[in-house]
């Protein structure tokens, strides 16, 4: 069984991987939660579905990473005109 990475840090911000489980259908929706050290928090789901839970924790962080660096690092958000 492959070790599952759950929780990740990057760039100021935790990231908690928080797939769920699809029974009927046999698999596992990605979905992730997003924290930074100032107290902003946002919540995401349906990132998209995998068959192993260990693919639907990666998609998760790797995603959560994505959308930090559009929206905080690379991005607009923040700032002021």
């Amino acid at each position: 069984m492959k070790r599952v990475k759950r929780f990740a840090e990057y760039g100021g911000w935790k990231i908690e991987a928080s797939p769920i489980i699809l029974a009927k259908q046999r698999l596992f929706q990605a979905g992730a939660i997003i924290e930074h050290v100032d107290g902003q928090r946002f919540v995401f789901s349906d990132l998209g579905n995998r068959v192993y839970r260990w693919q639907a924790y990666e998609r998760g962080i790797e995603w959560a990473k994505q959308w930090i660096d559009i929206n905080y690092r690379y991005g607009t958000a923040g700032r002021r005109s």
